[in-house]
């Protein structure tokens, strides 16, 4: 019967070398990259659609509700946008055609008024200069109250379609007198007229 040799002393086992791990596919930096183009592009269409699409702010105004019956301070609507101003409207607060206003009654102190407003019925846009000098002269052509004193206190204001928007359909020109300085308390239109508008 023969005795089994003694076990052997355990030699030192070579230290291994860590193996590099394969990387998830979801930390590949080309799938991030895709991810980041994809994620540009969607937030261009989103920009393209608000700028030319539904999300025009001008169309998207809420209609602002007048007052019927205005109380003592003779408030009829406030922060009413330029589009939905009517004319003979007596505006507190004006100081320009393209922005939000407040209408009043025509007896409540107001610096300007709603005159007028035309439609430019001509096919091609007339170019900035002609279509300046030609809203100039309809505003101008409106009949005022004659009792209504209007001197170099009073500047006409209009606004009118440019390039860009005739493209979108616009061919309104409004127009506005307004004082330079202080307030009235009288419509400048003529009490059997509305004022003009065509």
């Amino acid at each position: 019967m023969s005795v089994p040799p003694p076990p052997e002393g355990k030699a030192a086992l070579p230290a291994r070398r860590a193996r590099p791990q394969k990387r998830a596919w979801w930390h590949s930096s080309l799938l991030w990259a895709l991810v980041g183009t994809l994620g540009i592009l969607l937030i261009f269409l989103y920009g393209t659609k608000k700028i030319l699409g539904e999300g025009d702010g001008k169309g998207a105004a809420a209609l602002v509700t007048r007052n019927p019956s205005p109380g003592l301070d003779g408030i009829i609507a406030l922060q009413v946008p330029p589009e939905q101003l009517a004319v003979g409207d007596c505006l507190q607060g004006f100081k320009s055609a393209l922005e939000p206003v407040t209408i009043v009654t025509c007896v409540t102190a107001h610096n300007a008024q709603m005159i007028g407003s035309f439609e430019i019925t001509e096919v091609n846009f007339p170019g900035p200069e002609q279509m300046l000098s030609r809203s100039e002269s309809l505003c101008k052509s409106v009949t005022l109250d004659p009792g209504s004193s209007i001197d170099s206190t009073w500047s006409y204001h209009f606004s009118r379609p440019s390039a860009g928007t005739w493209k979108t359909g616009d061919r309104k020109v409004a127009c506005f007198l307004t004082l330079n300085e202080g307030t009235v308390q009288d419509s400048l239109l003529p009490s059997d007229a509305a004022g003009i508008s065509s």
